[in-house]
């Protein structure tokens, strides 16, 4: 093999590992892609300026946050993946929800959406969304 050969091959293979890793080093934090998605998902309703951010911090520091999940996070969101494609967003977007006031509000559209705190099915402040307390007997309609 020439010299001239090698060195491009080289050159090549360098560029190869160094661009990838040095754009995700560069990017933004999983926390914006996450804070992205949930505002691109969910735009029809008034989100409270502020309390997405504030869900997807507590969000990830309740959650496992590793390399692995990082490099999935910006995959899902460079990828344009949605709710439908991905258990991940589902799960988020779930999650802000329950933790909110949206389910209080009787799912009202027009009211604006404040987070309350991460939902937790032991300890949380929000009600089940499919309780009798929300939605009583009378309401629902005939079984």
């Amino acid at each position: 093999m020439k010299r001239r050969k090698f060195l491009l091959l080289t050159g090549l293979a360098a560029g190869s590992v160094v661009v990838p890793a040095s754009l995700y080093l560069l990017s933004p934090d999983v926390k914006q892609y996450a804070q992205l998605l949930i505002e691109r998902e969910l735009n029809y309703l008034k989100l409270e300026p502020g309390s997405v951010s504030r869900y997807v911090d507590d969000y990830f520091n309740a959650t496992e946050n590793n390399l692995v999940s990082r490099l999935k996070w910006k995959t899902m969101y460079y990828l344009n993946f949605n709710w439908e494609k991905s258990d991940q967003i589902l799960e988020l977007i779930k999650y802000y929800l329950l933790s909110s006031d949206f389910f209080i509000n009787k799912t009202d559209e027009r009211k604006t959406v404040h987070y309350l705190g991460l939902y937790s099915p032991y300890k949380s402040p929000v009600p089940n969304p499919f309780s009798f307390a929300l939605y009583p007997a009378d309401q629902v309609g005939e079984p």
